[in-house]
């Protein structure tokens, strides 16, 4: 018995550890980016206010993120279009979805307030960002075709 209770007591805190450094690494990228959407005229009441806006944003946005993703990699898997047609149209896609979730955020959320420039321009700076894995990506979907 005693055994069980000592390894449910580490699964319990190897998980709080693993959560609690997730959770700074979201501080971190939530107060960096809500430093440089303030000087496109972002509005917030507190620090926590901008950790709450992006935790929104990146929720509201995983399974637009995973659409963002998964349909130019089908176009270049499939052939209709090339590699670098793919990464422009992830481009488009990744940023008008990111713009989409934050300007969700930002209609039901009271404590923050965020310019369209400022949405539009994080946005893009979050999908520039991404171009190296979703090339990775889909190196590695071509690779794995012709394998088979």
């Amino acid at each position: 018995m005693k055994e069980k209770i000592k390894k449910l007591a580490v699964s319990v805190l190897g998980y709080s550890i693993i959560a609690g450094i997730i959770l700074i690494i979201i501080a971190a990228i939530a107060i960096i980016s809500g430093s440089i959407m303030r000087i496109l005229g972002f509005e917030y009441k507190s620090v926590g206010s901008i950790i709450l806006f992006f935790v929104v944003v990146m929720v509201v946005g995983f399974p637009l993120d995973i659409l963002s993703s998964a349909f130019p990699r089908a176009l270049v898997s499939s052939g209709w279009s090339t590699e670098n047609q793919g990464i422009v149209f992830f481009v488009i896609l990744d940023t008008l979805f990111s713009v989409v979730s934050m300007a969700l955020a930002d209609y039901f959320m009271d404590s923050v307030s965020v310019s369209d420039l400022a949405i539009l321009i994080i946005s893009f700076l979050f999908a520039v960002t991404s171009i190296k894995d979703f090339r990775e990506e889909v190196r590695k979907d071509q690779g794995e075709e012709n394998e088979n």
